[in-house]
């Protein structure tokens, strides 16, 4: 038995699959490069949509042809398939989205409206001129939604890959389905690109959208006193205060994004966001003093911005918003001693974000708090 094996192995007939097996891997890779570079360069976007057209057909293209390798039977020729498919996302898909984004985001709203009409013709073409700002934020975040986007179709290819596998090569024996699922395990370098290209997109909103806005917003806290009468905190509380100000600022921005990116990338720009806005608050904070009203306002402050992103997100802002809420609460503290409510308690609900020279230094934040006293806590 085995001998008849070999000369069937050795066979001319043998050889001529072999053969033509190699001759059809060849073709197929030329189809799918080919294919996927005509899917990019033809790319066109529905206004009524997030993501352009390159993505469903790259991800077609790309399922079409490993189906096809299926009919081969071999499971060589299936991974080979795989393979090409795993190199054409990362190498011509990925690095098509990483280098629009790369062009950055112009800062500025965005108007969708205006650059839908002329992005049809340019974008695909790399002609984004200097002065067509409209054109390359739509670009930028069109190239976001697609990275967003693409990572959903991978994670469904390889589902419907190995279902299809299994179904078309039933008697895979225990090597055979080791090296399908190593080879499908090279479509999680393709998820592990998208999510380095997503991560650097956001970054670049950080840069250019959000932190030029978030300082000068809360810097404002610094233009007014936090040292209150009880006339002044009646004044203050029925006029626009800063945080109203702040929330308002924030609920423009975020608008303005919330209906153009998807909503994945839309909860990261929140969380980006909610991380400045938190630590530059934190920041001009320590630049400020108060007495015992100025911190009362300070505590209803932090906690009205806290519920505003808790209802705008999806997400708990509890995290985020743990070392500011400590700091409002430590400056709102009616006497020094009660502190002790707070530190060193064994409600498990409280993990201190503080140290114990923060907690000072916060403490010292408050004029009517003596210095000895302070560093006589017992912390």
């Amino acid at each position: 038995m085995a001998s008849l094996e070999q000369v069937i192995k050795n066979s001319e007939l043998s050889q001529s699959k072999h053969d033509l097996l190699s001759n059809y891997l060849r073709l197929e890779q030329y189809f799918m490069e080919e294919s996927v570079g005509k899917a990019v360069a033809m790319d066109t976007l529905d206004p009524s949509q997030q993501i352009s057209s390159m993505v469903d057909d790259t991800f077609f293209i790309i399922r079409k042809c490993v189906r096809r390798s299926l009919s081969t039977g071999s499971l060589d020729g299936i991974c080979v398939t795989i393979n090409n498919a795993c190199r054409v996302l990362e190498s011509d898909f990925c690095e098509i989205l990483r280098s629009r984004l790369k062009q950055g985001y112009p800062s500025g709203y965005l108007d969708l409206t205006q650059a839908y009409n002329v992005l049809q013709t340019s974008i695909q073409q790399g002609r984004l001129q200097a002065g067509d700002t409209e054109l390359s934020r739509t670009a930028f975040i069109v190239a976001l939604n697609n990275a967003d986007s693409s990572m959903e179709y991978v994670d469904a290819l390889c589902d419907h890959v190995l279902k299809e596998i299994e179904q078309a090569l039933p008697k895979l024996n225990t090597n055979e389905r080791g090296k399908l699922e190593s080879c499908l395990s090279g479509l999680s370098s393709v998820t592990t690109n998208l999510k380095d290209i997503i991560d650097y997109g956001i970054q670049q909103l950080r840069s250019t959208a959000i932190k030029p806005r978030v300082n000068p917003w809360v810097d404002a806290f610094l233009n007014t006193s936090h040292h209150l009468t009880e006339d002044e905190l009646a004044a203050y509380e029925a006029g626009e205060s800063f945080v109203q100000n702040l929330i308002m600022n924030m609920e423009t921005l975020l608008s303005s994004f919330k209906d153009i990116l998807s909503p994945s990338n839309y909860d990261c720009f929140t969380q980006v966001l909610t991380t400045d806005v938190t630590q530059r608050f934190e920041k001009v904070i320590f630049k400020s003093t108060f007495n015992r009203l100025g911190g009362l306002v300070l505590d209803k402050e932090v906690r009205s911005l806290a519920g505003y992103i808790t209802a705008a997100t999806s997400w708990s802002v509890r995290d985020k918003f743990a070392r500011l809420t400590q700091i409002a609460t430590v400056i709102n503290l009616e006497q020094l001693n009660e502190i002790y409510d707070y530190w060193g308690s064994h409600d498990g609900a409280l993990t201190w974000r503080l140290t114990p020279t923060e907690l000072r230094s916060v403490l010292a934040l408050r004029t009517d708090f003596k210095g000895e006293d302070i560093r006589r806590l017992k912390l």
